[in-house]
Parts: structure tokens; sequence; C-alpha cells
């Protein structure tokens, strides 16, 4: 009997976009009828609105990360009119996502919509955000575009194919098992004399002393358990990507920076020797160093301490239940500043200031 194949396919986007990514599911079940039988393999659609459950162990999309995109073969991501919401460390969910699968070698195909000509929408960050990412995304790949969703069912329908067939052959070629060596070991008398054959080779190993046993030493149940090792190994990787923005250092420098210091702060030889118990800690160390990262930001990488700001305003205006257009006029009377109507017109200075007053006002509630 046959193994069967699965390859999971991740569909990504904002959501303005649920039109083509329901085409993209409807071509994938499609391909199955089609293709099963034949190929012995199947496509299986995800999506973290469907297949994401729920879980406090991060923050959320660092979550999706984690149960849906790293077990994925093939990420697609559509955008058309919206970029999507910022996760605190990239514009968007769908970008991060796109991020994390190119950073594990998952296959990504990605399109843009040119349904409708999108500078009539009333929404420009939204806007100059997509535009930014659509360059720095024709600048370092091949993403694709389409003017109508027959265009876009047809030329998804093409690639899906072609891409799916490379993905099976590369599966094969991993899977191919290897020629099984025989080897007969026998053992002379006491003499510590062994002979190991082989493909016609014969090798004699004479031993002088006794075989030493492996030894084993097994975690401690005090030590950080495997799911906590993961959240931190997480939040390195998030801090190496920061520094790197922020301070122009490579991630392997920056990981091991930020390693050193974890381990210096608690006092360990290796970090999985930090007590479990003190996990509420570490999340302190790393929270942190976030903010001194984002803080350092301000002169050298500004648009990182505006990631860092903006979401935390947002947030804390949520909390307290107001809204841009009775807020903002507020705070610019109270800072005396000039009024504005969208964060991203304020100096860093000026931004840094709207977030304290924020601050204050939601810790009074």
């Amino acid at each position: 009997m046959k193994n069967t194949k699965t390859i999971n396919i991740v569909l990504c986007g904002p959501g303005d976009v649920t039109r083509e990514l329901d085409c993209a599911r409807e071509i994938i079940d499609e391909w199955n009828q089609r293709n099963f039988d034949s190929l012995n393999c199947g496509l299986k659609a995800a999506h973290w609105s469907t297949d994401a459950v729920p879980s406090m162990e991060a923050r959320g999309q660092q979550v999706i990360n984690w149960q849906i995109i790293d077990k994925a073969d093939l990420v697609v991501a559509v955008f058309w009119r919206r970029l999507g919401t910022p996760t605190g460390l990239y514009d968007s969910g769908t970008a991060e996502e796109i991020s994390r699968a190119q950073a594990k070698g998952i296959e990504v195909m990605l399109y843009f919509s040119d349904i409708e000509d999108t500078r009539l929408l009333n929404d420009p960050d939204q806007w100059d955000r997509l535009q930014a990412f659509r360059a720095k995304a024709l600048a370092s790949g091949l993403p694709w575009t389409f003017r109508s969703r027959q265009e876009f069912r047809d030329r998804f329908t093409d690639h899906l194919n072609k891409k799916v067939l490379q993905i099976v052959e590369r599966k094969s070629k991993k899977t191919a098992k290897k020629p099984k060596t025989s080897i007969k070991q026998t053992q002379s008398g006491g003499t510590g004399n062994f002979q190991i054959a082989g493909d016609g080779n014969t090798l004699n190993l004479k031993s002088a002393s006794p075989h030493c046993p492996k030894i084993v030493i097994e975690r401690s149940p005090d030590h950080l358990t495997p799911a906590q090792q993961k959240i931190v190994s997480e939040w390195i990787e998030e801090l190496s990507i920061l520094m790197e923005n922020a301070q122009g250092k490579t991630t392997a420098k920056a990981k091991g920076e930020l390693w050193s210091r974890l381990k210096n702060q608690f006092d360990v030889a290796k970090y999985e020797q930090i007590e479990s118990s003190r996990m509420s800690e570490v999340k302190s160390w790393y929270q942190g160093v976030k903010r001194e990262i984002r803080n350092g930001a301000r002169r050298k990488a500004p648009e990182i301490f505006r990631e860092g700001k903006i979401p935390g305003i947002k947030a804390r205006m949520r909390q307290m239940g107001r809204t841009n257009e009775d807020y903002y006029p507020e705070i610019s009377r109270r800072l005396g500043i000039r009024r504005f109507s969208s964060l991203k017109e304020l100096s860093v200075t000026n931004l840094e200031k709207v977030y304290n007053l924020v601050l204050r006002d939601s810790n009074r509630r």
C-alpha cells in the first residue's frame, strides 16, 4: 500500500481578500479531485481563522506562526487594498507570515490585486504601507498581479499545479531510502579484539580497556520545560530581528549578544538551566530589552521606534473607549502641539509625548 503524500498550504491575506482566498481554497479542492488518485498526493488548505487554536503561550501572531506557518509546505499570500494590522514586530500579520515562511525555507507565492484603482480609498495609511511593501516585494522576488478574479483563478490554477509538482518531486527525493550497509560484528574471547565487516571491508579494533558506559545527564525538573524553552527561543529570535533592523547588526551577532545577556542576567551556563519558576522574570527581561532596542532606535531607525509606540497608543485608547475624533484634538490641546489626524503625522518627539500622556490617562482609569 502506497503512503499518501500531504502538502500543507497556508492561505494568508488581510480582511479585504476573503473572496480571493475562498477562490484559492476552491482551486485546491478541484486539484485534489483531479490528481489525488494519479499522484497519490493530497493538498490541505489552512488559514489562521479556521485552523489556529486558542493559546496564551505568546503573542497572537507568534502562536499562529507555531501552529500554522511552521508546518506549511507552501504559503499563498494575497493583497488588494490593505496591508493589514501591525503585529508589533512587522507591518502586518500577513507580512510577518511571509517573512517567517521565507526564514524557514518554505515556498511563498505572492499575489497583488489590481482589480480597481485603490488610490480612491479613504484610508491613505493602508495604501501607502501596502505600496511600500509591494515595492520591496518586486525588488526581492517575483510576485504576480491580476486585474480580475477570473484572471486570478486561471493564473493560480496554473501556478499551483506547477508548484505542487515541484514540491512532490522534492519530497520524493528527500524520502528516497538510502541503501543499507550490512554489518557483521564478532568478538574473539577476552582479548578486547573486535572485527567489523561490511561491503567487503574488514576493520579490526583492539581495545585495551573495558567499554565505558554512556553517561546521560537528564534535565532537572526545576529547569525550563521544553515548551518554555521554545518560547524563550522565539523571544530571542524576535529581539534579534529588531536589533538587526535598528542597529544594523547581523542576525547571528545579535542572537549571540542576546543569549549572552540572558545567561548573565540569570547567572547560568546554559539558558535551559534557568529555573522554570522564574519564567515570569525571563518575560520581564524580554519586554525590557524590547523597549530598550526600540527606544534606542529613536534616532537611527525611527520607523522601528514608531512601530513600538503606535500599537501601544491604540491599545490604550481602545481600553479607555476613546476614538481618534474625540481624543486627538484633546491631546493636541493638552500638549500644546499642532492638531493631527494620524499618529504617523507626528514627529518622533511628539509621538513619545503622546504615548506618555495616553499611558498616564489609561493608568488613571
